[in-house]
């Protein structure tokens, strides 16, 4: 794991771009649903790479 001077974690598919929008999220979303592709959502409060479930 990462991180910028911000203090963003930068780990993951869209973790270098800038924050989305609501509205760039879901034109995201629908693109991937529209191409049939799996889709799915990891959150969590502690990043810390130890703090897994898997």
């Amino acid at each position: 794991m990462m991180t910028n001077p911000g203090n963003k974690v930068t780990q993951g598919q869209f973790s270098f771009l800038p924050d989305l929008t609501d509205e760039q999220i879901s034109a995201q979303i629908k693109y991937a649903l529209k191409n049939h592709w799996a889709v799915s959502v990891e959150y969590t409060d502690d990043p810390h790479p130890r703090n897994t479930y898997w």
